[in-house]
């Protein structure tokens, strides 16, 4: 591997992170301030009505098979050797599937209609609202990005410049979020700001599509695959399948449990406490899409002994990252929502410890995830992905009934800690890595979980001795020391348990040396 093919993936990886960075600051922010300004204008009601939609429909774009996945796996190869015309064979046959997807989930969303009622666990919905209508609204806006050159975002992710799609993703989200805001203050018909979410994505669509042709001219949509190209997409794409029904039945699945048997109004609840969650997730959700490209161009090139190295290094330093995030979010999460929303809005405590939970799981297995994704094992890891979706499911319906919210946490908890921690990591050894060093993997990751343990509970401690709970909402200054005091202290403390601990290790000087050449320090 030449130097200059090293460096373009370091240039491109840092170039993608820092405008993913921003475009995740604003994709965070501002939706936050549209949700703040629906919660105290309409009621938490409407904004339960809005998750629920959205996780319908987060369902039906399972249709999607994660085609889109196993094109942009495909096309790596043929965009690292500048192979034009191959790029737009699989650009054409991703932009017909795609068109396909888009048709078949307008059908079966309209043949869902007559069963909404049962997802709804309310006599009636909020403000006399028209369920179809909405639903109507929301269905419009998932199926135009499958009809409106969705397809074309392949093309940026394929060359590892994702920067592109994140300086586009800025701008339109400043717009969205303002026609938003504005539309919601000034009116008091809530179908006007539903209106306004499809017709601002048709904007989105056609912003990206013009800055994707003029970026890449060369690449239109003609030619044709092989017999073999589309039987390995076809392979590729039955993995992503089951891969995408294990995310859906993560998340969706799980506001859907909630508005059946407990309703609306918990639902909004819940998915405040979940949009914090998954504002930290976005973040990390940047890295790794920055990563996944040269991931997938350094499995194609590299030696499984150098991948090796980088994964354990990589790993090191994003679960040390994971575990201050998830300090944070069990010191800050309380805080934060009675200061935002009030406190007749928070959940109780053993749901937080169980969301902090799940995030410290979820992201304890991200960079082996990455690893995963670079050599596409999603065919081979399809029993695993059905075995966790049915156990999520099938708990959630039993622990919802007997411990309400927190019950869907906790079963959330369980499936994915035994699928992330023990059964991917013997996956990905036995099918890529084959360098009987899995045992160190696991014992890896114990150290960082008792370790990150450990920094949760001095932190909470000092938290609560110092920075009471009651302090926070009791106005600015209060709430501004409470929040920002909580963060230094739970800052402080992981950075000295992690020194005390790593600061002599050689473990600890190559993850050093490593971000000192990334960021030129």
């Amino acid at each position: 591997m030449t130097e200059k093919n090293i460096g373009g993936r370091t240039l491109n990886a840092k170039r993608n992170i820092i405008y993913g960075f921003l475009q995740v600051v604003i994709s965070r922010i501002l939706p936050f301030i549209t949700r703040t300004v629906l919660i105290y204008r309409f009621g938490v009601d409407y904004l339960g009505l809005n998750s629920l939609f959205a996780s319908v429909l987060s369902v039906l774009s399972l249709m999607e098979l994660g085609f889109g996945t196993a094109v942009v796996y495909s096309m790596y190869k043929p965009a690292a050797e500048n192979d034009t015309d191959q790029l737009c064979a699989y650009l054409s046959y991703y932009r017909k599937v795609y068109r396909i997807i888009g048709l078949a989930i307008l059908v079966v969303g309209l043949l869902l209609m007559p069963f909404l009622n049962q997802l709804i666990h309310d006599p009636e919905l909020p403000g006399g609202l028209n369920i179809y209508i909405c639903y109507l609204i929301f269905l419009s806006d998932t199926v135009i990005s499958y009809l409106l050159y969705g397809y074309l975002t392949a093309i940026p992710t394929a060359y590892q410049r994702r920067d592109i799609l994140s300086k586009v993703d800025i701008g339109i989200g400043v717009l969205q979020c303002s026609v938003k805001v504005l539309l919601l203050l000034v009116s008091s018909n809530f179908y006007v700001y539903l209106i306004s979410i499809p017709a601002l994505t048709i904007v989105r669509n056609l912003v990206t599509a013009r800055t994707i042709k003029r970026k890449y001219p060369e690449l239109e949509c003609m030619g044709k695959l092989n017999a073999d190209q589309k039987r390995d997409l076809n392979k590729r794409v039955c993995g992503l399948v089951i891969d995408k029904i294990t995310a859906v039945s993560r998340n969706s699945i799980d506001t859907l449990c909630i508005s059946a048997f407990i309703g609306l109004t918990v639902t909004g609840l819940y998915n405040n406490y979940y949009f914090v969650m998954t504002s930290l997730i976005a973040f990390s959700t940047m890295v790794l899409s920055s990563m996944m490209a040269g991931v997938g161009n350094s499995i194609a090139v590299e030696s499984r002994d150098k991948n090796y190295a980088d994964m354990r290094l990589f790993d090191y330093i994003y679960t040390a990252i994971a575990g201050w995030a998830t300090v944070c979010l069990l010191c800050l999460y309380q805080p934060f929502i009675k200061i935002w929303l009030g406190e007749r809005m928070m959940l109780e405590m053993p749901v937080i410890i169980g969301l902090c939970a799940y995030f410290y799981i979820l992201k304890s297995g991200d960079i082996r995830y990455v690893y995963h994704e670079g050599k596409g094992l999603w065919f081979e890891s399809r029993f695993i992905m059905i075995g966790e979706a049915i156990a999520n499911v099938v708990l959630n319906i039993l622990l919802c009934k007997a411990l309400g919210v927190f019950g869907i946490v906790l079963s959330t908890v369980i499936s994915v800690f035994i699928t992330n921690a023990f059964f991917f990591p013997k996956l990905l050894f036995k099918f890529y890595f084959r360098n009987g060093k899995l045992k160190e993997y696991w014992m890896d990751h114990l150290i960082y979980t008792i370790i990150m343990i450990v920094t949760a509970a001095l932190s909470w401690w000092v938290c609560e001795s110092i920075l009471p709970l009651n302090m926070a909402g009791n106005g600015i200054m209060s709430s501004v020391v409470c929040l920002g005091g909580r963060l230094i202290i739970c800052t402080g403390i992981s950075v000295l348990v992690f020194w005390i601990i790593w600061h002599r290790s050689e473990r600890y000087n190559n993850a050093v040396g490593w971000m000192r050449k990334m960021f030129k320090v």
